[in-house]
């Protein structure tokens, strides 16, 4: 087993159904299992027959994009509510 390739798999599946949560404001859980495994089997598959290159911008983009949503903005909720009980003083 390719434990480095499993490991890109996996962040550009995550990435990648965040990417379309993005731009598909439809909500319901089972939507977006549907949408995790139809992106998940693509995404495998892709792994399986891309470059290594292409592969690697691709985790690259929806590696930023995971990480934009759910560390930078985590920071950011932080930084607010820090910076709204240093003015409440």
């Amino acid at each position: 087993m390719n434990s480095e390739l499993l490991l890109w798999t996996m962040v550009a599946i995550v990435g990648t159904v965040g990417v379309l949560k993005n731009l598909i404001n439809k909500g319901g859980k089972k939507v977006w299992t549907i949408v995790s495994v139809v992106v998940g089997s693509g995404v495998a598959f892709a792994a399986m027959k891309l470059p290594i290159s292409a592969l690697q911008v691709w985790v690259a983009v929806t590696g930023a994009t995971l990480f934009y949503d759910t560390i930078f903005k985590s920071f950011q909720k932080l930084i607010e509510k820090i910076a709204k009980k240093d003015g409440e003083e």
